[in-house]
Order: C-alpha cells, then structure tokens, then sequence
C-alpha cells in the first residue's frame, strides 16, 4: 500500500507519477531511498540497466582478479553520474557500508566493488551509477504533490525480479497499474 507522506521514506521504493506534461527523467523509473533525513534524501533507480556490463566497468577500475561476474551496470540517477553506488544485501558491509534496513545496504567503498569483482560480495547486488538526491524537505513536498508514489521495501522485487518486469510485479502486488496513477489525484 502507498505509504502517506508524513513517514520516514528510508527503505521505500518510490515511483514517479505519470503525467499530462510528457516524459521525464524519471519516468517508468523505481528508485529505492537509502537515505531520509532533515539534510534530504539518496535514492538509486534499480530498473533501469545501461548497456555497460559489470566485466567492462571492472577492467575499465584496472581491477584484475574479475570472477565471472554477470549482469549489466545500473543508472542509479543523474547525480553525480561519475561515482559507483552498490545496493546490496544486508550479508555483508565494508567500512561505508550504510545499513538502509535489516535486509537492505548501500556501499561506495572501493574494497566493496573489488570484493563484487572478484566473486567475494555480498549474494544480491545492483551496481549504480550515479544517485537521485533531493535536498531538504524537498522529497515530502514532492510527494506531497503527488509527484511519487511510495510503496513499502521488497527485495525480492528489486534483487530478483527482470527490470523490465519490476513495474508490472509491483502493479500485481499493490492491486493496481501505478503506471495509470494521475498525480492529480489529491490528499485525504
């Protein structure tokens, strides 16, 4: 169920409502939220793979020791496009390592990304580019508006579901197409 603005938005899964104005960076995306407090908020978008793979993005690091590591690099948001956000579960941190929820970690530690590269991290990850920042009070006021649509955290759907099918398996979980949620809907 859509949670109310008022909550602590950190380990939710958002997704931006669709709307009259066209496309926007964000459309079709759905972003988890590592971070939420009074500075603002960190999310990175985890359906939307980019054409580079995991083995190029490691060579490319002059990381040596490459596992067979599969999968594609990730567009985690258009801040910062430059640096490496990991999502990852909660079985195994680094010196970085911010604890999201009991299930869920982000990391940005270099060792962290070695560790993936090498067949050492942790069973379920997502490797980012970049991040979605808000600043503060910033994300409540959009949400506020209407602009997203918060759901609770689901690993499985982020970890184990296709991309190209996470929207429509949150549809199916929620009871609803939240592709065909206006954002005029209004606040009770």
């Amino acid at each position: 169920m859509a949670k109310s603005p008022s909550e602590n938005l950190k380990g939710n899964i958002l997704f931006f409502s669709p709307n009259e104005e066209g496309t926007s960076y964000f459309t079709d995306s759905l972003i988890y939220i590592c971070d939420h407090n009074d500075h603002g908020s960190l999310g990175l978008i985890f359906n939307r793979p980019l054409e580079l793979k995991l083995k190029e993005l490691f060579k490319g690091m002059k990381i040596n020791d490459i596992n067979k590591e599969q999968g594609n690099v990730f567009i985690g948001g258009p801040v910062n496009p430059g640096a490496i956000f990991i999502l990852h579960s909660s079985d195994k941190a680094w010196k970085e390592t911010l604890r999201v929820t009991k299930d869920i970690c982000m990391s940005t530690d270099y060792e962290a990304i070695k560790d993936i590269a090498n067949g050492n991290g942790p069973k379920k990850y997502i490797l980012t580019l970049g991040y979605t920042g808000w600043g503060p009070e910033q994300l409540n006021d959009e949400i506020s508006d209407n602009a997203w649509i918060s759901f609770a955290e689901d690993s499985e759907l982020i970890f184990s579901v296709d991309p190209e099918d996470q929207i429509n398996e949150i549809s199916k979980n929620v009871g609803y197409d939240i592709r065909m949620i206006s954002p005029d809907f209004g606040n009770a």
